[in-house]
């Protein structure tokens, strides 16, 4: 496959992933901001710099006090086009992307993209508000997640979904290595536990997986190590393993560059390595390591296979 088509399909797959993130992760928490503004204990203003240290934004807006502070991180994270990884952002990146390798995609595949992205273009920031961000997200959330299923059953699982898998699951690892890095789980009360969750839109399958009284531990554990939750990092890591080897063709459990190498021993911390072990040194000192991992792994494959720019505007 060529360099230039591989590149694309691996940044169409990774802002894909991100637009359905921070779409879910401020789902997650606008109404949650509100509710605690209205009690003018600084909590709202806590709670926003979490959203802004999990979506990896990085601006001015680093405090939200009031409503309308809120609404302007808002406004940025979801709509502002000069942060590159808003959502506005992300979706036109992947619309490029997309339209670079047209003739590599299916019809509905494609289809699905450019209508969100004309569906996003005609959205500004004072509609979504007065009709409530949560319709809004929602729509974001559930068609990228339709991106998935759709590429998955209508595209030839050849190198080129591959790099597809690669970008969507490393996406969704670093965006929950973030997570993890920023709420704090260990000190408070259960209710961040459950924002966490949610967040990582591991709720549901944690309540159906729990037969006890859930605690901090057993949510972490889960995010962590579930080997079925698609977007534990366990999961995600194991599924970015498996497409690289698929690419590279050689064998489970050898490597043919430093990508899979890295992935190699990320497994093994997952698969082998007890929670508390894995936790011994705190959470957020943990998650730190892993969203430097990540990082390092995009490094590897780029440098494997990609070594053209993503495409950014």
């Amino acid at each position: 496959m060529l360099s230039r088509v591989a590149d694309s399909l691996y940044w169409l797959g990774r802002n894909v992933e991100r637009a359905e993130s921070v779409a879910r992760i401020l789902d997650v928490n606008y109404t949650r901001a509100m509710d605690l503004y209205s009690q003018r204990d600084g909590r709202s203003e806590a709670l926003w710099r979490s959203v802004m240290q999990c979506a990896g934004f990085r601006s001015q807006y680093k405090t939200a006090s009031n409503g309308k502070a809120a609404s302007d991180v808002f406004g940025y994270c979801a709509f502002d086009e000069s942060n590159s990884t808003s959502i506005v952002s992300a979706i036109r990146i992947a619309r490029t992307n997309a339209l670079s390798i047209r003739a590599e995609l299916t019809t509905e595949v494609w289809e699905v993209v450019n209508v969100l992205y004309l569906y996003v273009l005609d959205q500004n920031l004072a509609s979504v508000l007065r009709e409530g961000p949560s319709r809004f997200l929602r729509r974001v959330r559930d068609t990228m997640q339709a991106f998935a299923g759709t590429s998955d059953a209508t595209m030839t699982h050849g190198d080129g979904w591959s790099f597809l898998q690669v970008g969507r699951f490393l996406e969704r690892a670093y965006m929950t290595a973030r997570s993890l890095e920023a709420v704090d789980v260990e000190h408070e009360p259960w209710h961040e536990s459950q924002r966490l969750l949610e967040m990582c839109h591991a709720s549901v399958p944690f309540a159906q997986s729990s037969h006890r009284a859930p605690d901090a531990r057993d949510a972490l554990e889960f995010i962590v190590r579930s080997q079925d939750c698609p977007r534990s990092l366990r999961f995600c890591t194991r599924e970015i393993d498996l497409a690289m080897h698929r690419i590279s063709r050689s064998a489970e459990g050898t490597f043919a560059n430093d990508a899979e190498r890295r992935l190699g021993r990320l497994r093994a911390i997952f698969d082998y390595t007890p929670i508390d072990e894995i936790l011994a040194s705190g959470v957020p000192q943990f998650a730190t390591q892993l969203v430097r991992e990540y990082e390092a792994l995009s490094s590897d494959v780029q440098a494997a296979y990609l070594p053209r720019l993503p495409v950014t505007a």
